[in-house]
């Protein structure tokens, strides 16, 4: 009796196991054709049939670029029934041709095997350019409304005791005049010079000279520093111009036999090869002082939200260390991983230094 059991067991089994999903595609291809750059956003439309014979799911649809979104039937596909994928790019600031795939991860069984290829689909199409605007033929391109700002950011090294100085150039394109109602300023950013009292005249130009100030900033590293006016710009009153910073530490004062600090890392490059989304990864890198003065750990960053770091000590005494704990949270991306973490120090052959993290997230 219990063999025939098992046997009955057995049975049923065998269908289960050859049931699965198939994802199959009208077809893999969508030509735009030529589109306007100024006439928005276009959808193609893929439609795919599930050829299996248990439910497709769609478990991740990930585009190739920022240019590019995707939205897709996120229910269940029960066998031989359709679902789609509705791809949409936007040609603005896109001019000329252009080709972009995306990735479709689904519940089929050959997703098990992480070495296995998504499935592929792709756009193309080609842009038509856009006449100029007004402001664009002014030389005014950043920001919106009547009032426009030939660029609202800097980008610039500074050394720590220095300043830097820019100039923030206006054109008001309306009938009437435009007001500044008020200007705010970061405590370390002074306004040294203006061309006008508080308004820019009808199509008039003006500009306010500022000052960044990086020893009053007390920051090291990359920093990012908002001045904001506020105008009566019918169309959009707030304007925004951005100082992006980078602090670096002043050693001209060191002389050819001054004592150093000299910082040495266990590791400069890690890799955690293949990582199943929802999973971690944790390192312990150590921060050794091989110099003869106080190594000073002024600045860690990094450029994923998925890396976290504790630093027990940010002074490391000559001839000893501390470690630098490193967490990768999966949770947080997909597909290839390129990170770095940046430790900015007074080791002057060494002030900037990374430790590089890459990898792969997986489903």
């Amino acid at each position: 009796m219990k063999k025939i059991s098992t046997i009955i067991l057995f049975c049923l089994w065998i269908p289960l196991l050859y049931c699965q999903p198939k994802l199959e595609f009208e077809k893999k291809y969508y030509d735009f054709g030529e589109i306007k750059e100024e006439g928005g956003k276009v959808t193609g439309r893929f439609t795919f049939t599930n050829t299996g014979d248990s439910n497709l799911i769609l478990t991740t649809v990930r585009p190739g670029c920022g240019c590019t979104a995707a939205d897709y039937t996120k229910t269940p596909i029960a066998p031989q029934e359709k679902g789609y994928i509705d791809v949409i790019f936007d040609p603005y600031n896109r001019p000329g041709g252009f080709t972009k795939n995306i990735r479709i991860y689904t519940n089929e069984p050959i997703f098990n095997n992480p070495q296995n290829p998504p499935h592929l689909i792709y756009i193309k199409g080609f842009v038509l350019k856009r006449p100029p605007t007004i402001y664009e033929l002014a030389g005014y391109t950043s920001g919106y409304g009547v009032m426009r700002m030939k660029r609202n950011s800097c980008r610039f090294i500074v050394k720590n005791n220095e300043t830097y100085i820019d100039t923030i150039h206006f054109k008001n394109f309306d009938t009437k005049s435009v007001e500044f109602t008020s200007i705010r300023y970061p405590a370390f950013v002074e306004e040294l010079n203006r061309s006008f009292d508080t308004k820019i005249e009808a199509d008039k130009e003006g500009y306010i000279v500022v000052q960044y100030n990086a020893n009053q900033r007390n920051r090291w590293g990359k920093c990012s520093d908002p001045i904001s006016f506020t105008t009566t710009d019918s169309i959009e009153p707030n304007k925004v111009f951005v100082f992006n910073a980078e602090i670096r530490e002043d050693f001209s004062y060191l002389k050819p036999d001054s004592p150093l600090p000299i910082m040495q890392l266990s590791a400069a490059d890690i890799s955690f090869d293949k990582l199943k989304k929802g999973e971690k990864f944790e390192y312990t890198v150590i921060i050794s002082n091989t110099g003869e003065e106080d190594l000073i750990i002024r600045d860690i960053s990094t450029n994923l939200n998925a890396i976290k770091f504790t630093l027990p000590k940010n002074v490391i005494r000559p001839k000893q260390s501390t470690n630098l704990h490193i967490v990768f949270d999966s949770n947080l991306r997909i597909g290839k991983q390129n990170g770095y973490i940046e430790i900015i120090c007074n080791d002057p052959n060494q002030a900037n230094s990374y430790i590089r993290l890459f990898g792969e997230v997986i489903q």
